[in-house]
């Protein structure tokens, strides 16, 4: 779900209107790689506050019944991936995983989230840089290191996934 823009700066500033909102999650679907519909909230992040006042980039898992089976707190494929598996396992009903998880998992952070800030611009990386403690920078550094490091931190399944191993 598109919320506000994530890291405005001289690039791309922030949304001036509910349009801009929409076209710039068409493009971000487009330059990610996005096959399926990407939501996008009203021009003031309505449906965003009512789930989540804090956390820039959650994901809500909504069961069959239209409840919350599962926050991922900060998007992160293999937890969600489990979280999913559950999910289905119990005919889409029911909180799963324990219902929340609250673990940052700043390293796929860092190796993969560089994209985002430097569509903004230096002022969005710097933007960044100073609301995430240095974390403009160590996206910088860690997107430099992500052929190394993406098949840690980037890894679709859970470790010890029999279909990863």
């Amino acid at each position: 779900m598109s919320v506000r823009q994530a890291h405005p700066g001289e690039v791309r500033g922030g949304f001036a209107n509910y349009r801009e909102k929409l076209e710039s999650a068409r493009e971000y679907a487009r330059l990610e790689g996005i096959p399926w519909r990407v939501l996008v909230d009203d021009y003031d992040g309505t449906t965003h506050l009512a789930y989540s006042r804090a956390m820039a980039d959650p994901t809500f898992l909504i069961d069959a019944d239209g409840r919350v089976a599962f926050y991922n707190m900060w998007t992160h494929a293999p937890t969600l991936k489990r979280a999913l598996d559950e999910l289905l396992a119990r005919d889409g009903r029911g909180v799963v995983a324990g219902g929340i998880d609250r673990t940052p998992h700043l390293l796929a952070s860092f190796v993969d989230g560089y994209r985002g800030p430097r569509r903004g611009g230096r002022r969005g990386v710097l933007e960044y840089d100073l609301g995430g403690f240095g974390a403009g920078s160590l996206s910088f550094l860690g997107s430099k290191a992500k052929p190394l490091l993406a098949p840690f931190a980037l890894r679709a399944a859970p470790r010890g996934d029999p279909l990863e191993d």
